[in-house]
């Protein structure tokens, strides 16, 4: 026997077997996370019935738009105490339940501070409904605030009576269409106590975010060309000479 057909008769004969097990373990660690994503229920699009509620107990304030459909929005974090609503993808609303309510401005500044990151002055005043069971408060966050924090928040809460008297029901809104979803909700709440849907918010949303200080067709308070004259006189050098 030549040494040739010696090294090749001692060659390992499980090699060939330890190459699949390498490919086809490498193959599993890929497929992983797309087998977890088939298993484990994703929460993004989640499309639920917006409500206020809390767990352990029966009470439950359900929203809805003016034709009694049920107001949609994505349930994005579900915590023991609070739920996070993600709705037509550019407001926030917070919902919740707590008890023992003695002040609701000072609860609902808190409220605000604490799941929304905002720090509400003191003497900002939630103002009550005509009956006294529900309270609205608005704030308009200011620059100190930071640029991410302009839009502007309404906190809505309403007592609970009979077998859920001390519980308060507590809606935070903060975005584009928070006029929208304060309406529904306040509306919502004003059902729960026999009223009609329609009910006028006893606070005032409108925003000035976006107001850039002149109305149109406004006059400026300023003489425009009289300025570019006077600015062109001070930097001639601000146009070429054939201009």
């Amino acid at each position: 026997m030549s040494s040739i057909e010696a090294k090749y008769q001692l060659k390992p004969h499980g090699r060939a077997k330890l190459w699949w097990f390498i490919c086809g373990l490498a193959a599993l660690l890929l497929l992983l996370p797309v087998i977890l994503n088939l298993v484990v229920p994703d929460k993004g699009g989640d499309y639920k019935a917006l409500e206020i509620d809390l767990s352990g107990t029966d009470w439950t304030v359900p929203i809805t738009n003016e034709t009694g459909a049920a107001v949609m929005c994505e349930e994005s974090s579900d915590e023991i105490f609070m739920k996070y609503w993600t709705c037509n993808d550019d407001t926030t609303v917070v919902t919740m339940m707590v008890e023992n309510v003695e002040d609701p401005s000072n609860t609902l500044r808190r409220m605000i501070d604490a799941f929304l990151y905002l720090s509400v002055p003191a003497d900002t005043e939630a103002v009550a409904s005509e009956d006294g069971t529900a309270h609205a408060m608005f704030y308009q966050p200011s620059q100190s605030d930071g640029m991410t924090q302009l839009l502007p928040v309404v906190a809505l809460s309403q007592q609970g009576t009979g077998d859920y008297e001390g519980y308060t029901a507590i809606a935070l809104i903060k975005g584009f269409s928070t006029d929208y979803y304060t309406q529904s909700i306040w509306s919502s709440m004003a059902q729960q106590r026999g009223l009609d849907y329609q009910q006028e918010l006893p606070v005032e949303t409108s925003s000035e975010l976006f107001d850039p200080g002149i109305i149109p067709g406004e006059e400026l308070p300023f003489d425009l060309e009289e300025e570019l004259k006077g600015l062109l006189e001070q930097q001639p050098g601000l146009v070429g000479e054939d201009a």
